[in-house]
């Protein structure tokens, strides 16, 4: 016999399930049921059972909140990379030489391009 089977032997022995099988059907959509023995003798099993159920769906309910959360946070992100990205190609644009030198010829302002190259100064004191 295994150790399961002994269990149930045990259990069986020490409740008395005559009770519950008298019950019919009335007894069990009026009420009448949880007034026998057995489900007095189990209210705290029943009590911690619900208890369990309740905190589980209120696990499960935070952490579907905390998941939309974190897939709106997700989908900033991919926005505001977008973002980054389309706002340093307009910099990009803006910045080329041919752009610069065609701003300013725009509005007007004289600067011209070196013709001769960039002298490199040294710091005589070290």
């Amino acid at each position: 016999m295994s150790w399961f089977s002994k269990i149930i032997e045990n259990i069986k022995g020490s409740e008395d399930f005559s009770e519950l099988k008298s019950s019919s059907f009335r007894d069990i959509l009026n009420g009448n049921i949880f007034t026998k023995r057995f489900f007095i003798k189990q209210i705290g099993l029943l009590v911690m059972i619900v208890g369990l159920f309740i905190f589980y769906i209120g696990n499960r309910y935070e952490y579907e909140s905390e998941l939309t959360y974190q897939n709106k946070l997700k989908k900033e992100v991919q926005d505001k990379k977008y973002e980054s990205l389309s706002i340093s190609a307009e910099l990009m644009q803006v910045s080329r030489q041919s752009n610069v030198e065609k701003m300013l010829k725009e509005r007007g302002i004289e600067l011209h391009e070196p013709v001769s190259p960039l002298v490199v100064l040294k710091d005589s004191i070290q």
